[in-house]
């Protein structure tokens, strides 16, 4: 039997074609430098555990960053209220779990997962047969919320009566229910659930249908290049065609109590 030979130009050649079907595109000079993000601590999505960041959004970034050939550094005691600002001058890079909106400078990646609210009370005095926030609006029942949801506009009728208080992060929307300076919790389900059981304080999930939205990865246009968005939007592609960021949500949402 007779063995083919190749030049060895030939041969490289077909190395390279081999490597090309198996190995990920390269995205033309993206993340020239690390990531600046900055870090909040929001559980069950990040936090600090033994001395490690970790939690979904943690894990989630942290696979997206490396598909997309970038490294990811935390920028730590960011107000809520600079960072959109600071995305803006370029002062930071990613912002997480953005909703787009129309108009906005910054760019926006593939949705990586999906937000889901909820309306919570305590559980001595849930309202179970409720099956709208307008009619939580017409018991004159208090709302407590964060800015997250604020774009449904049922948010502003709650605050235009004077029903409204927001909170900045979960455990105090949780103790301000515990506290009896609201009624009804809401915001993302799955982070009230997490406040709530860490703390010992029970919630009932009212069967009301609320939003259910993709977020993505929000960049910023002054310190990124449309290379960087490319990098993103064909890792996010490239890790659910995988199988893989399925698998992180998967890890760390069904122990969520709900």
């Amino acid at each position: 039997m007779r063995l083919a030979v190749y030049p060895a130009t030939d041969m490289l050649q077909r190395l390279l074609f081999a490597l090309m079907l198996f190995a990920p595109p390269l995205a033309d000079a993206a993340c020239t430098r690390p990531l600046r993000v900055p870090f909040e601590d929001w559980r069950p999505y990040s936090f600090i555990a033994d001395g490690r960041h970790t939690g979904l959004e943690t894990e989630l970034l942290a696979v997206v960053a490396k598909e997309a050939g970038c490294r990811v550094v935390y920028v730590r005691e960011v107000p809520r209220n600079r960072r959109l600002p600071m995305l803006a001058a370029g002062e930071l890079d990613v912002l997480l779990a953005a909703t787009p909106r129309a108009g906005d400078p910054a760019w926006y990646t593939r949705p990586y997962r999906d937000e889901v609210f909820g309306a919570f009370m305590r559980a001595d005095e849930a309202r179970l047969d409720a099956r709208s926030l307008e009619e939580l609006l017409q018991a004159r029942l208090r709302l407590v919320t964060h800015r997250g949801p604020a774009s449904l506009p049922i948010i502003h009728e709650f605050n235009a009566r004077g029903q409204l208080t927001w909170f900045e992060d979960y455990a105090k929307g949780v103790q301000l229910m515990q506290l009896g300076r609201g009624d009804v919790l809401l915001g993302d389900s799955v982070a009230i659930a997490f406040a709530a059981r860490a703390v010992d304080v029970p919630l009932v999930e009212l069967p009301i249908r609320m939003p259910r939205d993709p977020v993505t990865y929000k960049l910023s246009r002054k310190s990124l290049t449309e290379a960087d968005l490319r990098a993103f939007n064909q890792a996010i592609r490239r890790l659910e065609a995988r199988g893989e960021l399925q698998r992180i949500r998967d890890r760390w949402l069904p122990e969520m109590p709900r």
